[in-house]
């Protein structure tokens, strides 16, 4: 079976930065798993698996306009205390997410003030072209289930782990 849309894909992956670093790798027993066509990967990854099959190996570098986007200097700013999660240390490193883990965007902390912290609204990959290396391990017919329906959740903050 060929992977098309709504297909249910797992594939063991690398991902590597342009000189070659390793940024992430599936875990042994714990493949990437998603629903092809349902927004959860980039969509210049998943036109690259597109028609592929149980078995395939794939190599596909993206720029970082294909993939996590430019870095954009404006998306760094200082927060004050008063704006940052009650009751929890802000500490270097740290990422808080405005809406817990349904949040649509993520916040690093990259250096405390004297007001509160510096924050950092690009994605840590944001300016890089990396590579994914993929090998493609199941492919199922997918349910008919809205994969895309997202419930809106009260905005929240949440400490992810690093």
């Amino acid at each position: 079976m060929q992977i098309h849309a709504l297909s249910e894909v797992s594939a063991a992956y690398t991902l590597t930065e342009e000189d070659g670093q390793l940024i992430a790798a599936s875990p042994p027993g714990s493949p990437l798993s998603y629903v092809h066509g349902s927004g959860q990967m980039l969509p210049a990854l998943e036109q690259a698996l597109l028609g592929k099959r149980v078995g395939d190996r794939i190599t596909v570098t993206l720029t970082p306009e294909q993939a996590y986007g430019p870095y954009r200097p404006e998306l760094v700013f200082e927060a004050v205390r008063d704006n940052l999660p009650p009751g929890r240390p802000i500490k270097v490193g740290m990422t808080l997410t405005p809406g817990g883990q349904r949040g649509r965007f993520s916040l690093r902390v990259v250096a405390l003030t004297d007001n509160g912290a510096m924050l950092d609204g690009n994605h840590p990959l944001a300016g890089k072209t990396v590579t994914w290396q993929l090998e493609i391990l199941s492919v199922q017919t997918g349910s008919t289930t809205d994969h895309g329906n997202i419930e809106h959740q009260p905005i929240r903050w949440v400490e992810l782990d690093n």
